[in-house]
């Protein structure tokens, strides 16, 4: 099958699930990716890497000026601003002009900021990947926040999205989404969505044990902090944990590992024991050494990436229960913590007992590898694809 893959991003290891959706795709598919990128001079991250797997790839210039200009424009319409600040045209010509060039038997188009470019591929089967539900994402964003006027920007968000996503999905044949929860949630907004749970996965090839030392007393938590879910989370723990762990641990020390961190973040690093290290090409020797992760997050939705990623280390983690909800209730290799007496006291544990910590991460690391594979998952993902052609064709 010949397929059109549409992002609003470059797929690479840190946009983990195109990444792996089109590595394993590829396995029996042909696959063009067509993707907005950032037109800041840098080479584009990841994108040396997903050529191996790709037909093409197209990556149309982007900057966030122009995608926030575009988001301020937007707040007193109807359009989210998180679907304002993908607008392209030159994405659209770009889409055109490689429809016209090749024949594609299937459109795949990631996230909801990308939905509106579905506008320009004709009469193409489409199956679009919502990969979360955002109107709980921004409510629970809104909840969050106490800034007064971001609290109300995220509450308006949310508001929008609560109206423009369902609106919008209702327009595919077939939908899919992370996590059981997120499809429920989709599903309160328009009972007549078609919607698929394909999960997340983990490569466990790339994220294995390599062989460091874990000896020593470090924390690890990993996730692009440009994100701020991910920024709120480790900046709750490095404030509110860390400094009643360091009472017991002098020794001890938390690395906040990612890309695109705030200047509230990078400020955590004059604090004795953390680090902000920023991007880094490879996330593995952070994981490897250390002695514990911690998925501290306040507001998530979908499966934690960073949360597979650690237990296919062999890492124990310490989770909040919204970052645990699309995993069992006793996961093995997690222990669930909420607020910052029972996290202070579960890291605590971990750090007094390293046996215990190295068998609850070996057991968490058979979890992940037993139940969380990315060739499953696509297995499932082509067979939509061959229903969808299948359906279209006999329309």
């Amino acid at each position: 099958m010949n397929i059109l893959f549409i992002a609003p991003y470059v797929p690479s290891r840190i946009r983990v699930r195109p990444f792996h959706l089109i590595k394993e795709l590829s396995r029996q598919h042909k696959i063009t990716v067509v993707a907005l990128g950032e037109s800041d001079g840098k080479k584009v991250e990841g994108a040396d890497d997903l050529l191996e797997f790709v037909e093409d790839l197209y990556v149309v210039p982007h900057s966030k000026l122009r995608g926030l200009s575009q988001s301020l424009v937007a707040l007193p319409t109807p359009i989210p601003m998180c679907a304002a600040f993908c607008w392209s045209h030159a994405m659209k010509e770009k889409i055109r002009s490689v429809l016209r060039r090749d024949r594609f038997d299937l459109v795949h188009i990631e996230h909801l900021r990308a939905a509106h470019f579905a506008s320009v591929t004709g009469d193409l089967p489409v199956v679009f990947d919502s990969v979360d539900c955002l109107t709980s994402l921004f409510s629970q964003m809104a909840c969050e926040k106490r800034n007064p006027i971001s609290k109300l920007v995220m509450m308006e968000e949310a508001v929008k999205l609560k109206r423009y996503e369902p609106r919008v999905l209702r327009r595919f044949a077939r939908v899919i989404i992370t996590t059981d929860s997120e499809r429920s949630a989709l599903l309160e907004m328009n009972h007549d969505l078609h919607v698929d749970v394909i999960g997340n996965g983990v490569d466990t090839e790339y994220f294995s044990p390599q062989g460091s030392s874990r000896s020593g007393r470090r924390l690890v938590f990993s996730g692009k902090m440009g994100y701020s879910p991910n920024a709120k989370a480790a900046l709750w723990f490095a404030t509110e944990c860390f400094p009643l762990i360091r009472q017991k641990y002098p020794d001890v020390e938390f690395v906040i590992v990612g890309s695109g961190p705030s200047a509230e973040i990078k400020k955590l690093a004059e604090t004795p024991g953390i680090s902000v290290t920023g991007y880094v090409d490879d996330i593995r020797p952070y994981l490897d050494s250390a002695s514990a992760a911690v998925v501290p997050m306040q507001v998530a939705v979908g499966i934690q990436n960073k949360l597979l990623e650690a237990m296919a280390m062999e890492l124990p983690v310490v989770a909040t229960p919204i970052a645990l909800r699309a995993l069992n209730d006793d996961c093995p290799g997690t222990v669930r913590a909420d607020g910052v007496e029972e996290t202070v006291s579960a890291v605590c544990a971990l750090l007094e007992n390293q046996e215990y910590a190295r068998d609850m991460g070996k057991s968490g690391c058979k979890y992940v590898v037993d139940h969380f594979s990315w060739e499953s998952n696509v297995r499932k993902l082509s067979n939509i694809y061959e229903e969808v052609t299948k359906s279209e064709g006999n329309a």
